[in-house]
């Protein structure tokens, strides 16, 4: 093996996540109290250590919405293991006493230690920013609060200076300090070499941020710990500002699975946990993004998928299942007939060598077009080619939506329900959503809830077909659909009707 792991390698690191914070400076991120509460009760279940809920002195509504996160965490603190809370505050004597008043667990002070930030955006002394950095520090312990010193653009920061701020604020009581290379310039050979060279200035634990402006913030992170940092600070999906910083998901696989370092982080629940960021922030995951993508483990053809017939770990580094995925392989351009067979197998269709030929040939011929082959898309083309021998207990006729400026969207559905003919009309606060109560309103289709909606362009130009991707909350749990079509109603539509048959399924 290559990999070296030295001496000064933790046993276990802390986990801090920023989701919450750096988090909202992504252009557009806005949390409300409800949502920030809802990521740090998953957060807290995930097994992070320290949630950084927010920056108090921003705004009356940012102090209530931390002092809500703080009653929620604490209200589900389970025996044995809570997340501790921490808000942010700059070296200043209004911002740690707001700080103070939300009686989180910790307060998080941050300066710059770079000189060009010192003297251009602070317009203060190397020494007055030192001294409102002891000051800040010192006021925080009077209040009770733990303390971690957060300096900022150390990468560019003249080292003499940077040592001096770091003793100086351990001196003044801060419990931890961090390390934030705040532009993304280390490389993973110049963090490890920054940790070696701290650790023999404090004592403190200390901890590490990096942002990702050059695509370097994960493996910084992991050259860190190797270097001996015991607390790295993350976010989920990686949001923060300009590139992001070093995504949780990977960071936590990372010291798992290659350096064999434990953290609290139950890694089974990643997927949920990113999903639920996902959702709240807006901002959707590219679809290859490590660990935690939508595509991470679908296979389509060759070699990857004939070492994973033959054992999963030939091409797997990580077993689906433990960060709450799961397998999946699908047809395309290169697949042969033997993977359609399979896939077929594996939806519980049956289908003969003729017909599994004239699946392929469809699939080829819309790849050929510059189709993107989704799981829908192969579902449509085995439609085309089996038609009546697949049983849906569920299959809409016909359908209509009325809607326009002015109007209340209305949506009539006729449809099949286990060979029994029923009608349903209702009303929503878009045509979507009055489809998708149509559909609940029908007599026997199980109630369901939509938890994800998502829309993207699988092939190109104006009349590109569009595929709507679902996930339903159903009786018996949730399913995820899909369907297309070139009419985003209509793909919609489909998806919906994909989704109730795969209810009625389980729960027939």
């Amino acid at each position: 093996m290559f990999n070296e792991f030295p001496s000064m390698l933790p046993s276990r690191v802390r986990i801090f996540d920023s989701t919450l914070t750096l988090g909202e400076q992504v252009p557009g991120v806005s949390f409300t109290a409800q949502a920030k509460v809802e990521i740090a009760e998953s957060l807290d279940a995930l097994g992070v250590d320290v949630i950084e809920a927010g920056f108090p002195a921003t705004s009356e509504g940012e102090k209530r919405a931390v002092e809500e996160v703080v009653k929620a965490v604490r209200r589900i603190s389970r025996a044995g293991f809570s997340s501790e809370i921490s808000c942010m505050a700059r070296a200043r004597k209004d911002d740690v006493e707001i700080a103070l008043q939300t009686e989180t667990d910790y307060v998080s002070i941050f300066a710059p230690v770079s000189d060009i930030n010192i003297e251009k955006r602070l317009r203060k002394t190397r020494e007055e920013v030192k001294e409102s950095v002891v000051q800040s520090i010192e006021l925080a312990k009077s209040g009770g609060a733990k303390v971690e010193f957060i300096a900022e653009d150390v990468s560019r920061a003249d080292v003499e200076y940077l040592w001096e701020i770091l003793k100086a604020a351990e001196e003044a009581g801060a419990d931890y300090i961090n390390l934030t290379d705040s532009l993304g310039l280390l490389t993973p050979t110049g963090a490890k070499k920054m940790v070696i060279e701290a650790k023999r200035v404090v004592s403190k634990p200390l901890g590490v941020t990096f942002h990702n402006d050059f695509g370097m913030a994960t493996a910084n992170t992991i050259a860190a710990v190797e270097a001996g940092a015991e607390n790295v600070h993350v976010s989920v999906n990686g949001l923060g500002p300009k590139a992001g910083i070093a995504p949780l998901e990977q960071v936590v696989m990372a010291l798992h699975e290659i350096l064999k370092v434990e953290t609290n982080v139950q890694t089974q629940m990643l997927s949920e946990v990113s999903e639920l960021v996902e959702r709240l922030s807006g901002i959707t995951l590219y679809e290859i993004m490590p660990v935690v993508g939508p595509l991470v483990y679908t296979y389509e053809a060759g070699v990857h998928v004939h070492g994973l017939m033959a054992d999963p770990s030939t091409y797997e580094p990580i077993p689906p299942e433990k960060v709450g995925k799961r397998r999946r392989i699908v047809v395309g351009k290169l697949s042969g007939k033997s993977t359609v067979q399979q896939v077929l197998k594996d939806m519980g269709i049956e289908a003969k060598d003729e017909e599994i030929e004239a699946i392929l040939i469809r699939i080829k011929a819309l790849a050929d077009q510059g189709v993107r082959i989704t799981e829908s898309v192969f579902m449509k083309a085995v439609e085309e080619v089996l038609g009546a021998k697949l049983e849906k207990p569920f299959e809409v006729q016909e359908w209509t939506v009325v809607t326009g400026s002015g109007i209340t969207p209305l949506a009539h559905v006729r449809a099949k329900v286990n060979g029994k003919e029923v009608r349903s009309a209702s009303v929503g606060v878009g045509p979507v959503d009055a489809l998708a109560n149509a559909l609940r309103e029908i007599e026997g289709v199980p109630g369901f809830k939509l938890r994800r909606f998502r829309l993207r362009a699988i092939s190109s130009g104006t009349e590109a077909l569009g595929e709507v991707l679902v996930r339903v909350l159903g009786p018996k749990g949730e399913v995820e659909a899909s369907g297309i079509s070139e009419d985003i109603l209509e793909a919609s539509l489909n998806a919906f009707e994909d989704a109730v048959n795969k209810i009625m399924k389980r729960s027939s």
